[in-house]
């Protein structure tokens, strides 16, 4: 599949929680496990809009591009930083990456910045400027 015909924005738990997600261009997917970090009424309805308006697909990370997420974050002694969702959302690019899709990662969350950067995935900024690697 070429990287034309394949895009899509992976959205950590404060993109969607925020309620950015509504607002993004195109395919946006995020680990199932952002619903377990929703901790009020008001995030919870923003999710629920969010999925049945179509806006955001919630997907479980293939346990593979979990590992190599869980690698990533050791190799660059993240591992402490990133929680488990954070780790999941990096999981859902790299394996949209490998399937040959253009991915990004929405985030503010710089140690998710840096290991989504060091595999080569397009970082979009939510509020704050961002890495500069």
């Amino acid at each position: 599949m070429a990287s034309g015909e394949c895009s899509v924005i992976v959205a950590d738990t404060p993109t969607v929680l925020t309620g950015k997600v509504l607002f993004m261009p195109g395919r946006v997917v995020a680990p199932m496990s952002v619903g377990s970090e929703v901790k009020d009424s008001e995030s919870m309805r923003i999710l629920e809009t969010a999925v049945t308006s179509g806006r955001l697909e919630l997907v479980e990370p293939p346990p593979k591009a979990f590992s190599k997420a869980r690698d990533i974050a050791k190799g660059l002694r993240l591992l402490h930083v990133l929680s488990k969702t954070d780790l999941e959302v990096l999981a859902l690019a790299i394996d949209f990456m490998e399937k040959g899709c253009r991915v990004a990662v929405a985030t503010d969350d710089y140690a998710l910045q840096r290991a989504a950067a060091r595999v080569g995935l397009s970082i979009v900024k939510l509020r704050y400027r961002g890495i500069t690697e």
